[in-house]
């Protein structure tokens, strides 16, 4: 299992929402997935899950990629992000999968202008 600068070590408590973080490359493996965190707020999880797909863009781009080639790594290598309420009730969803294709246009974009 890649290990994750920005992983942190769970936490107790009643925080409302819950981060685990699949490997793309062991689909369906839930023995190489792990927990990353938990949050008050939806919106902390959210920046925290959409930091883990822009670590990997940044790591894995080189000059001259596109971002369709960066995305296609993703989809085999990154790290998924899911979101997980601790509460029943309704919550928005979050697709690292659609994110990765907004981040990898960005990161493509602005690392490539410098």
């Amino acid at each position: 299992m890649r290990e994750s600068n920005l992983k942190k070590p769970m936490t107790t408590g009643t925080k409302k929402f819950h981060l685990r973080v699949y490997e793309n490359s062991h689909y369906m493996d839930e023995s190489e997935a792990y927990n990353h965190g938990q949050y008050n707020t939806y919106e902390d999880a959210l920046k925290a899950a959409k930091a883990i797909v822009d670590e990997f863009m940044k790591h894995n781009w080189k000059r001259g990629i596109t971002p369709e080639s960066l995305i296609g790594q993703y989809s085999l290598y990154g790290d998924d992000p899911i979101i997980l309420p601790n509460e029943h009730g309704k919550h928005e969803r979050f697709s690292a999968r659609t994110y990765a294709k907004i981040s990898a246009v960005e990161i493509c974009r602005k690392l490539e202008n410098k």
